[in-house]
């Protein structure tokens, strides 16, 4: 992985991309008033908040299953989604996904 991969923060890597308040602003209509850049996000969530969100998805998704899926399905979607976390908070989360149908 690149150094400009290392941490993507949701960004799309060399793509030319505008915010939202951007495109608005500063001309990324077309002369028929289409959007013509794509239009991303301006709220960057740390890097815990991340975590937290894929955490709840992931119990939304399989909550109640065994802790081995369930830390399976976390740490593929972490690699995934490019967010960190130590293998004591993967296992910790883990657990209580498992659990959360008990």
């Amino acid at each position: 992985m690149g150094a400009d991969e290392k941490d993507h923060l949701g960004q799309d890597l060399g793509r030319e991309t505008l915010s939202a308040g951007e495109a608005q602003r500063e001309g990324a209509l077309g002369e028929h008033g289409e959007q013509s850049l794509p239009a991303m996000d301006q709220n960057n969530a740390s890097n815990e908040e991340k975590l937290l969100g894929v955490v709840e998805q992931t119990r939304a998704d399989v909550g109640g299953e065994s802790f081995e899926r369930v830390r399976e399905v976390l740490v593929q979607r972490l690699e995934e989604t490019g967010v960190s976390a130590t293998d004591a908070q993967i296992d910790e989360y883990a657990r209580q996904v498992a659990g959360a149908a008990e």
